[in-house]
């Protein structure tokens, strides 16, 4: 587990797959309603006031903002809020896991698809005669160069993809 402290309300704690598996968590169960993740969430905190003397509340203004390592670990960012007015919560927010790119026809998004592994989940749209594609994080970054050479991306925040999900007909998704 590494601890680095960025100011004086936020910190990152940076968890190896060893740490997760130590933890007996795994970056798609955390979900703060989980008791589960809440056990882990207060070792950590442990760890942390151990390690740097800075006592965290879990029950105060905790943000805690997480990622996805590409080694299986995961980053954990905890911004500790201060303030009279302010509602006393945790609240977790998790990294989106997959990236959307766009294409200009539906001939760019074939050209594309033969380079796709038959086993990688995606999920194809449509709208207005352009096409997109949802790919996992680590599918769109092995494929990175050929996306880029017939579509282009667009976004990897909850917004983009909601509003892909939303406004674009899916005419497509697989899972391995």
């Amino acid at each position: 587990m590494d601890i680095q402290p960025i100011s004086s309300n936020k910190f990152i704690v940076g968890l190896t797959l060893d740490d997760m598996i130590e933890l007996d968590i795994t970056y798609d169960e955390m979900d703060y309603s989980n008791i589960e993740t809440r056990r882990v969430i207060w070792t950590i905190l442990d760890t942390v006031r151990k390690d740097t003397g800075r006592d965290v509340d879990p029950s105060g203004n905790l943000m805690i903002e997480a990622a996805p390592d590409p080694d299986g670990g995961c980053l954990l960012m905890f911004t500790v809020a201060s303030g009279r007015n302010k509602k006393s919560e945790t609240v977790v927010l998790k990294a989106n896991a997959t990236r959307i790119f766009e294409f200009e026809n539906v001939d760019n998004l074939l050209d594309f698809l033969r380079f796709m592994p038959s086993n990688a989940s995606k999920r194809i749209f449509s709208a207005e005669g352009k096409y997109r594609i949802e790919l996992a994080t680590d599918t769109a970054n092995s494929l990175n160069r050929v996306i880029n050479e017939y579509g282009r991306f667009i976004g990897k925040d909850s917004l983009t993809v909601a509003y892909t999900h939303e406004h674009w007909k899916e005419l497509s998704t697989s899972t391995p």
